[in-house]
């Protein structure tokens, strides 16, 4: 709660001029999270305070009258386009705050390793060393598959009211206006401009969008560890990128019998599988995880992240700083130097001897070509 005791609560807002039966409500909501493990928000007027936003900019985004997200469109590895939704600043802070308060600690599978604080690609990665066969699937459009019919029930949850749910589902959820069918329009007739003629998805991009995918996709998790479990398999989720591992006496035949049966399980519980990316590994082909080899008894990065590192050091250190990041397609040297040293940040946290001498390295070339070195 916000207030260490109810009764200096209602003193307070008495005080304040509430009314008893407002306060009375109020302090079932907080009783109901404090059951649920969430924070209370016990109102839109409640959150525009929490957070500083204006309330009638909250009631606009709930209202669907505003959609206050932009477009980063970026490419694929895989190829294609990714679309990532960013939340305007102002929606950002509030999508943090209800990230805090109402997500935090709703409990997850532990299979699950993506947006979890704690959690890492490594770790992932980590429970499949020693594999001889790996199965490899991914949810097609993860996050836009996830209505905001979906997002509900997770805040209710939560313990908040049915309203509340509503709102913090709005809040947290993008509607595309091309979109027709219809949510809410019969449950809140009081606040007619709830009832809009369009449904919210979760946006890749938005602070709760990961903990929301997450809550909705326990219940998938579970099924998946199961169905993995009978088959003596070991069962990761990374965001959309499902991977089961097996040791001896697992084969192409068991395999596609095993992919069915998690076909069923993922479309069951509301996903899809993009089929084009199903792979199966054998013994003898490299295994890899998250982009990592997980085919020793320790991750290991793959050799082409290793030589795309060891290609800009060494093509700044033969042609220069500006050169070498113009030629690369950078718009800046920040954002250049910024991609290296995210990179050499990851490869820290998989094979740190490697990478503290090839930092070592790669300062000492930015030093002599004045570039400032944290």
């Amino acid at each position: 709660m916000d207030h260490p005791s109810p009764h200096l609560y209602r003193q307070a807002g008495l005080a304040a001029g509430a009314e008893k039966a407002v306060l009375d409500r109020a302090l079932e909501q907080m009783a109901r999270n404090e059951v649920c493990n969430a924070s209370p928000i016990v109102s839109l007027k409640h959150l525009a305070h929490l957070t500083g936003a204006p309330y009638l900019y909250l009631r606009d985004i709930v209202s669907r009258a505003v959609d206050p997200y932009v477009d980063i469109i970026t490419p694929k590895r895989s190829g294609g386009r990714r679309r990532i939704s960013a939340p305007e600043p102002g929606l950002m802070d509030v999508q943090r705050v209800i990230l805090k308060r109402a997500l935090s600690r709703i409990p997850q599978h532990p299979s699950s390793f993506a947006y979890r604080q704690g959690m890492s690609i490594v770790e992932c990665a980590r429970r499949h060393l020693g594999a001889k066969w790996l199965v490899k699937l991914d949810l097609h459009d993860f996050f836009g598959s996830i209505s905001e019919r979906r997002v509900y029930p997770v805040f209710r949850g939560g313990g908040y009211s049915s309203l509340m749910s509503l709102e913090l589902t709005r809040l947290c959820t993008r509607t595309f206006f091309s979109e027709t069918r219809k949510f809410g329009q019969t449950r809140y007739t009081t606040i007619p401009s709830y009832a809009v003629n369009t449904i919210g998805y979760l946006p890749q991009g938005g602070p709760a969008s990961g903990a929301l995918a997450n809550a909705v996709a326990t219940s998938m998790d579970y099924a998946l560890a199961e169905l993995a479990q009978e088959w003596s398999l070991v069962y990761t989720r990374y965001s959309d990128d499902l991977v089961f591992s097996a040791g001896q006496g697992f084969n192409r035949t068991k395999a596609a019998r095993f992919v069915g049966a998690a076909t069923r399980i993922v479309g069951a519980q509301g996903f899809t599988l993009h089929e084009k990316k199903t792979r199966v590994v054998p013994p003898g082909a490299r295994h890899i995880v998250l982009g990592l080899l997980v085919d020793g008894d320790v991750v290991r990065l793959v050799p082409e992240f290793r030589r795309r590192i060891q290609v800009h050091i060494r093509g700044v250190d033969k042609f220069g700083l500006r050169p070498h990041a113009t030629h690369r397609g950078f718009r800046s040297l920040f954002s250049f130097v910024s991609h290296v040293d995210g990179c050499l940040a990851f490869a820290m946290s998989v094979e740190p001897e490697w990478a503290r001498e090839t930092s070592n390295t790669w300062r000492q070339i930015l030093d002599a070509r004045g570039f400032p070195v944290a």
